[in-house]
Parts: C-alpha cells; structure tokens; sequence
C-alpha cells in the first residue's frame, strides 16, 4: 500500500485531463477521473487514489456539483485516513465542515472520544483502583480482562504487549454465561486472533477505532477475520504510557450492533491510561523477581561450587602431603629409630644396672630417665606425621608461627643432612603470635623447604638454605621468606610456577606450589617468589597477625 502509482498510469491521464479541463471537454474529464481512481485502487496505490478522489472533488465543486462532490471528498478522507495521512485528514476536515458535522452523528466506524461528564465516576474509580491495586503481572493482567470485558460489553477480549519490540498476546477473555474466563496465552499474533489492519491502524496512528457495525462496508472490511468471524462490533484501543505503546486491546461482540456505547469507551480509555502504567510497573517488579530468582540459583550453585573447590582443594592437599611424606620415608624412618635405639639402649643399660649384686639404682634412674626423654621425643614426631598425614579440615587458632617452623625443621632434618644441605634459621624473637590451621601451614613450610633442596641437588657446594622470619611491611602482617642457593628461576617459566600442574621436576605433580598459594590466600596472605642477587631463588609468603590479646 506504499509508493507511486507507475508513470503509464500517471502521466497520460494526467496530461489528459488537465486538456480536457482547458479545452472544456468535462465529460472526457469526467471519464479521466474515474480511469485515474480506477487504476489506483486496482493496482493498490490507496494514496493515488485519495489524490485523485479530491482532485475530482474539486472538478465538480468549480461546476456546482456540491452533492458529487462532497461524495468525493468524503471518499478522499476515507483513503488518506487508511493510508494514515492524519495531517491531510484533518485539512480536509477544516476545509468541509459539512463532513465533520456527518461524523458527529452515529455511524458505523469512528475514533473514540466521549465527553468526560458522561462517565460514571464511580465505576471509573472502582476500575481503576482494581487494576492499579495489582502488583503480579499475571493477577494485573487478569483483573485488566475482566473488567475490560465487563464494562465494555464484549463478548471476547485480547490483551496484546510488546516485547522486545514485538508483538505477542498475552490473555484471551471469553464470556460464558454468567462467567468471564480469562486465559494467559502468551503466544505470537495469527489471522485467527483478530483483524491485522485493525490492529495495525492503531499501532501506527496511535489512535482508538470502534466499529458500530462491521458488517455494513467500512475502512476494514476487506479484511479477511470480519468476515471469517461475522462480527458486528468491534473496538481496538492501544494502551500508551508517554508515547510510548505498551500494548493494545482487543474487544468485539459478535451479536449486537453499536455494543461499545460512547460512556464504556470512555471508561475504557481511562482504563487503558491506568493499565499502561500498572503494567509497566508490575513487569518490572516479575522481571525483579525473576532475577532475584536467577541470582538466588547462582549464588546457590557457587555455594556448591565453592564447596566442591574446597573438597577439592582438601583432597589434592591431602594427596601431596601423601606424595612428600613418600619422599621423606628415610628421613622420617631415621628420625625415629634414632630414639627408639636410645629407648633400646637405655633399657639394657637399666637392666644390667638392676641386676647386679649391688644395684645400681642412681645410674638405673638415670637410664630410666633417657628411656622417657626418648619414648616423648618418638611420640612427638609420630603426632607431627600422623597431622600431615591425615585428612582434617582447617581449624584456625592462634599460633607461634616460629615454633610451628621449628617442628617441620625436625621432620626435614635427616633430608637436609642427606644432601648436605647447611640450615640457618632467622626467626625474629618479637613476632606477634598469627592465626591460622597449624598443619596447613606447616605444609606450606614443608613444600617450600622440600623445593628448596630439591633445587640444590646440581649445585656441587655451598648448599645453604635460610628460613626467616619477620614483620612484613604493615603492621598487622608477619613474613616468612624459605632462601635456597640453587638454579633459580626459569625466567620463561617464572610466571607459570604457581599454576596446577606446572612442575619442572621429572615425575613431579605440580600440585605443591599451587595448593601452598592456595592455603596462603585462605589465610588471607599472599605467596610470591623472587630470584636472589647472586644465586638461587626466595620464596616468601605473609600472614594476618592475631588482634585478640
């Protein structure tokens, strides 16, 4: 229905009749126009034809054919009012009053517009605190139908919204006895649901139409659902928020004839003006709930994803504490046979000292004594392997980070002795006590010293390793720093020493580094490490210092 009716339609008979008029030959005139009209509605160019309608309407309005010509005109509002010219609508409309006083009376198709005093003011506050009072998208929407329908007088209604900047119903309401059920649709538009042209005039004109009586000819009777349907009376009104359409509703009665009096139009309008905004505000607080839901279910699968992690993380602890231990068998092995020979020892000493003539009892005691220095210093090793070795979960506690170093020196000392590996520890006498899990951090230790030998195995002398201790650089921070004399760092490598499963050590899991930032980090510190100045690399790492006294 767009564009310019084609040159051999336009030209000749335009040409044509602009002779015609100037030889005065009005008949050839005459036929000019109505092959001029004739051509444009068959070939669908409903601007041509409205052109060509008032341009005979002024033909016979210069001869004093007032009635032809009003006919005319009358027919050249109806096209341009199809084709949407309001603008050209509204000239002729102020040009020919005779016509706007033709559609003050009842006709058969108009735009809404009833006088505000007609309206019942009850029924209009009654409807509009209904649907104003509705916050649930689905109950608003209902609510909306059910009174549409009731004070409109129809017979069956559709909501129509825009989504994303398209079309879709909503509900459909139907009237059933004594009964309006309202059904949620949400569905696409199809030719079955309600007359396109219809919906699409007021989409584009913004403007309210009721049809008295669709089945005398009107602006839509070609309209394939009118007369699939037989309605009789039609209104379709859009619901507009600032300019902005929101939606639009759909109302007909299939058995009555000018059902959609002026005072229910009315009603509806204002109806439509409260809906716009109801239905604005409830789709924001469905689209609020809907991502309150959303979020909900995502901060609920990071509850388990982060549970998940943490087992993980627990697990993986767990099996490099299994993969050290394995490596340091001999020195375990050592470190406890070393007092369970004194025990031995110090018992047949204590038996031949008894069993004398002449018992010995001072040197018995004495034996005794060394047999209980030895079975404690046993014990207390086999406590320190059976923490690492077991799977506990983090338990936080205020600690002397110095003594709990001090105890994983014990554990590596026969694997430090075994590579010839020269230990110096500088612990600071005045550090405040930390918070964290004991055995967790002793791993870190652990890890940390265990690469730090492991870095020295090449070196032919001067195996040295430092532990230190110290203040960090703010108040509330301890630092641990393990220094080897190795290789150092790879520089290609150095940013990657930190990620699972990188390892640079044959048959290595390349978990140790990464499980130990890991524990670090959950202690609220941090892990790094840097290359020294002459050679080997610094790992150092820090922790939160306890602020209860």
């Amino acid at each position: 229905m767009g564009g310019k009716l084609p040159r051999e339609f336009r030209e000749p008979r335009r040409i044509g009749r602009r002779r015609a008029r100037i030889k005065g030959h009005d008949l050839d005139a005459m036929r000019l126009y109505e092959e001029a009209i004739r051509s444009a509605r068959e070939n669908g160019f409903i601007q041509n034809e409205a052109i060509a309608y008032e341009s005979a309407a002024r033909f016979y309005t210069a001869r004093g054919f007032e009635t032809i010509a009003q006919t005319y005109i009358r027919n050249a509002r109806s096209c341009y009012l199809r084709w949407g010219a309001l603008g050209k609508v509204r000239q002729i409309d102020q040009s020919y009053p005779p016509l706007c006083e033709e559609r003050t009376a009842p006709s058969s198709i108009a735009t809404i517009g009833a006088p505000v005093a007609q309206l019942d003011v009850g029924t209009v506050v009654k409807a509009s605190q209904a649907v104003s009072s509705e916050i649930v998208l689905d109950k608003l929407i209902e609510a909306l139908m059910r009174i549409a329908v009731e004070h409109a007088g129809a017979e069956r209604g559709v909501l129509i919204a825009v989504r994303n900047n398209e079309l879709q119903i909503e509900a459909e309401a139907r009237t059933g006895g004594d009964t309006i059920e309202v059904g949620l649709r949400r569905a696409a538009i199809t030719l079955a649901d309600l007359p396109e042209s219809v919906l699409h005039y007021v989409i584009r004109t913004r403007e309210s139409v009721v049809v008295h009586d669709a089945s005398i000819a009107n602006l839509f009777s070609k309209d394939a659902y009118l007369g699939r349907r037989r309605t009789r009376s039609m209104l379709c009104l859009p619901i507009v928020k600032q300019a902005k359409l929101v939606g639009v509703l759909y109302l007909e009665n299939n058995l009555t004839a000018g059902a959609f009096t002026s005072d229910r139009i009315a009603v509806l309008e204002l109806l439509a003006s409260q809906a716009a905004i109801s239905l604005e505000h409830a789709q924001l607080y469905a689209d609020l709930q809907q991502e309150n839901i959303e979020r909900k279910r995502a901060e609920e699968e990071l509850r388990r994803s982060e549970a998940s992690l943490r087992e993980a993380q627990s697990e993986l602890a767990r099996v490099t504490r299994l993969t050290t231990m394995g490596e340091m068998a001999a020195s375990i092995a050592h470190e406890i046979n070393q007092p369970l020979a004194g025990i031995v020892t110090n018992a047949n000493a204590s038996l031949r000292w008894l069993a004398g003539d002449a018992p010995n009892l001072d040197e018995a005691r004495e034996a005794i004594r060394r047999i209980i220095r030895d079975g404690s210093r046993a014990g207390d090793v086999t406590r320190r392997i059976r923490a690492l070795f077991t799977k506990t979960c983090a338990a936080k506690e205020r600690l002397d980070i110095n003594e709990a170093i001090g105890e994983v020196v014990v554990l590596a000392g026969s694997e430090m002795r075994r590579n010839r590996v020269i230990l110096q520890m500088e612990l600071a006498a005045d550090l405040p006590p930390v918070v964290g899990d004991r055995v967790q951090l002793q791993q870190v230790v652990l890890n940390l010293i265990l690469n730090g030998i492991e870095a020295m195995t090449t070196v032919p002398d001067h195996r040295e390793l430092v532990i230190r201790t110290q203040r960090g650089e703010s108040d509330d921070e301890v630092r641990v720093a393990v220094q080897d004399s190795g290789i150092g760092l790879d520089p290609l490598s150095q940013g990657q020493i930190f990620d699972p499963f990188h390892t640079t050590k044959p048959g290595g899991l390349g978990l140790g580094l990464s499980i130990s930032r890991s524990i670090v980090e959950g202690h609220g510190g941090r892990l790094w490490a840097v290359p020294n100045d002459y050679r080997g690399s610094t790992f150092q790492f820090t922790l939160l210092k306890c602020q209860s006294v």
